[in-house]
């Protein structure tokens, strides 16, 4: 078989030029050639595998020290403030309304006329039945003596006696009538409002004013019979009200003996002073009852707390490092809690951060709580938490009701 090959003619030189050729290097000077080559791709490496992994930078946190201290828990109920004592006050003869001595909102003690009626033919009743009975004194005294010198029967003396009796009877039926026209306040408090204008006819028994007592205030709510295992009358509360800045101490004044039978639950009254007024009747209040306290024991904040694959855990900071530490919680109250298992005393707890860390990060420590609940004095008024009884004086602490014992026993 014959090849055929092709040939591309080779260019003419130009006259006069001489073509360089190129020669491979050898030996040392290849490579001096070769390690500018080799330098300029480490470095590029080294860059690279610096982008790669960064220096670790420290997670600030804040961390509370653990300590043993007391824990108040509460039993919390809501109800609608109002006046221990509020009446309609009604009148007991008919008549004409003839003035208004108290108009709405001014304060009354007890006896203070509320509303006249026009009382002329009453007055004019009782005049004569004053003048019948003085008249009838007159003529037993006089028949008394007479009786005594055996001068009148037994009979007449009796008859006559009965006669005075009947007088003075009427007297006083006639005075008690012109007094009951003039309706009166029947206890201390103030005027919430009025029902009759003047000129106005009444009936007996038409309400004419409302009277209610401010200076004592209830707060009524109900209570399932779990709660109400841990109520006794007595008990100090602390009142918070809508509007109200301050919390108002009040007092258990009342328990119910059986539960509602459309509801099945008990019904609780707090009663709260008001001296000065302040308080106004018909806000909703909230009450918190002290339910038991827990003396010795480790209180943190609720967002320390961080649910974890193995559970409910926080985070310790160990040297710079952060630590993950399984807990175990007990009761709890408001924005703090019982932690029964997990944390020692001086433990350093982060309580601001610990969602932004792992087990075993750096972390940098630039806040140091003071505050059970992992509050600083700079924080707002909104973040910190009541863990104390201290504004009132606390009643003896008592067991575990049995009932309310066995119920939590069978619930766990």
């Amino acid at each position: 078989m014959t090849v055929i090959r092709h040939l591309r003619p080779r260019p003419e030189r130009a006259p006069g030029r001489r073509t360089a050729r190129l020669v491979p290097p050898s030996g040392s000077a290849a490579l001096l050639a070769f390690v500018p080559l080799l330098a300029g791709c480490g470095a590029q490496g080294s860059a690279e595998n610096a982008a790669e992994e960064p220096p670790e930078v420290p997670i600030n946190v804040r961390t509370l020290a653990i300590e043993r201290r007391t824990l108040d828990e509460y039993l919390t109920v809501t109800g609608v403030l109002r006046p221990l004592r509020g009446t309609d006050v009604s009148t007991e003869e008919s008549g004409v309304v003839a003035s208004v001595p108290r108009e709405k909102g001014q304060n009354v003690s007890r006896g203070t006329p509320l509303i006249r009626l026009e009382r002329h033919l009453l007055e004019a009743e009782m005049r004569a039945a004053e003048a019948n009975r003085s008249l009838l004194e007159y003529d037993e005294s006089r028949t008394r003596r007479l009786f005594e010198e055996k001068q009148v029967s037994r009979y007449e003396m009796l008859t006559l006696e009965t006669r005075l009796e009947a007088a003075r009877a009427e007297a006083d039926i006639a005075r008690r009538r012109w007094e009951r026209a003039e309706v009166k306040a029947p206890y201390e408090g103030i005027v919430a409002d009025r029902y009759v204008e003047p000129g106005q006819l009444v009936r007996p028994g038409s309400p004419v004013a409302r009277v209610v007592d401010p200076y004592t205030l209830k707060l009524s709510a109900s209570v399932s019979e779990r709660e109400v295992a841990w109520i006794r009358e007595g008990a100090p509360a602390m009142v918070t009200l809508d509007g109200l800045d301050r919390v108002v101490p009040g007092r258990v004044a009342w328990i119910s003996f059986e539960a509602e039978p459309s509801s099945g639950k008990f019904q609780v009254e707090v009663h709260v002073d008001n001296p000065d007024l302040a308080l106004r009747p018909g806000v909703v209040g909230r009450a918190q009852i002290l339910k038991r306290r827990h003396e010795d024991v480790v209180v943190i904040p609720h967002d320390a707390v961080v649910p974890q694959p193995v559970g409910l855990a926080g985070f310790v900071v160990e040297g710079d490092r952060s630590r993950l530490r399984p807990l175990e919680l007990g009761a709890d109250q408001g924005m703090l809690t019982i932690v029964s298992r997990g944390l020692e005393k001086g433990d350093q707890l982060i309580v601001r951060g610990q969602r932004d860390v792992l087990d075993g990060s750096l972390v940098r420590v630039t806040e140091r709580a003071t505050a059970p609940d992992g509050s600083t004095p700079e924080d707002p008024p909104s973040v910190r938490a009541e863990y104390s009884f201290s504004p009132l004086e606390l009643v003896e602490e008592t067991e575990t009701p049995p009932a309310a014992a066995a119920e939590r026993d069978a619930g766990s």
